[in-house]
């Protein structure tokens, strides 16, 4: 799958907006000690409410109203001349634009949502610091008050220029672990985020997360977030021509090939297990001429070889990806076993063989 476009756009942002890092100020500690130290002690939130403005490089801003309470959110946000609201309700979630007078609702599959929304800020700091902590230096750089909240002042600063994930800037709540204030730099784009009032524990009305669609609304229903579907190798090959593939040797095989219904173009995943549990998966598309890449390396990124060929390596804590292109296609393999090593990972991209 095209992973790298995701971690960059969506994921890396959402992440960076939750938390970076939770620290006290006793100078007599490491920066990663402190950090450890608050991963253990931060308490969770039950509910608040909060207001806070985005801005993206002072061109265009928005006003923001949050309540969440046990997992679920709403979000009322008003940008430019329209008002949207997001309600997610523990089951599925609905946006509303005033200005089109649409609705859009996205059902989940049991579990789904619950596994999409539920790391918790810690949680989420902690997958953040993984993919940081090599390529940033992290620093404490004091104790601010922020919508009248104690927080710490963060700074994780690059330690490569030009890479897409530039300098971060984080102020977190003392009490909550929630980033009250962040300051990032994305592929060139200079973002700010900032709280101006925020009440933690606040009693919500339960009402407040169910939406009712005005009368006359265009609606659209989205099924699931999953857009891919199964198919077969036949398929693919009549899609892709002559591509790589992992044979099934030593344990290996191929459980699932999954169709990736990328827009832009025909993209596939191969899901393999070893000895009957999940191993990898190898994604594989065909390079077209409109096909566009990042500048620079993403934070944590390394250059490698694979194959011969100029490859990256990415590491996610216990997860990692390694990504090259081959004779006018693109592989990324994407670990799902934890003690799967980099170099056994390099040894299984040298027994891949042109499809039969």
């Amino acid at each position: 799958m095209n992973w790298k476009q995701t971690l960059c756009v969506g994921g890396m942002m959402a992440l960076l907006s939750i938390s970076l890092v939770g620290c006290n100020s006793e100078a007599s500690y490491s920066p990663q000690e402190i950090i450890d130290q608050a991963l253990q002690e931060t308490k969770e939130l039950e509910s608040y409410y909060g207001e806070y403005t985005m801005d993206i490089d002072e061109t265009g801003g928005a006003k923001v109203k949050e309540w969440m309470k046990e997992g679920k959110r709403r979000i009322e946000m008003s940008v430019d001349d329209d008002h949207v609201i997001a309600v997610n309700d523990g089951k599925q979630i609905t946006t509303f634009s005033k200005k089109e007078n649409k609705a859009s609702i996205m059902t989940f599959k049991n579990g789904e949502l619950e596994e999409l929304m539920g790391k918790s800020p810690k949680d989420s700091a902690q997958v953040l610091l993984n993919i940081v902590k090599d390529s940033h230096d992290i620093s404490i750089a004091g104790e601010e008050k922020i919508a009248g909240r104690d927080a710490y002042h963060i700074k994780a600063k690059a330690k490569k220029k030009n890479t897409l994930l530039g300098d971060i800037e984080v102020w977190i709540d003392k009490k909550t672990w929630l980033t009250l204030k962040t300051i990032t730099t994305n592929a060139g784009n200079v973002t700010k985020q900032e709280y101006t009032k925020l009440e933690v524990n606040k009693k919500i009305d339960d009402a407040l997360f169910v939406f009712d669609i005005p009368k006359g609304a265009t609606i659209e229903q989205i099924d699931t977030l999953d857009q891919t579907a199964p198919t077969t190798i036949d398929e693919v090959k009549k899609q892709l021509g002559d591509f790589l593939i992992l044979p099934e040797e030593n344990g290996l095989t191929l459980s699932t090939i999954l169709d990736l219904k990328v827009e832009e173009r025909p993209e596939f995943s191969f899901e393999y297990e070893k000895d009957e549990q999940p191993a990898f998966s190898v994604s594989v598309f065909k390079v077209v001429s409109h096909y566009e890449t990042f500048g620079g390396n993403l934070a944590n990124e390394e250059d490698i070889h694979v194959r011969g060929e100029k490859g990256t390596y990415m590491d996610l804590g216990e997860l990692f990806v390694i990504s090259w292109s081959e004779n006018g296609y693109e592989y990324s393999i994407i670990t799902e076993n934890p003690e799967l090593t980099k170099e056994e990972i390099l040894a299984y991209a040298e027994e891949m063989t042109i499809v039969q």
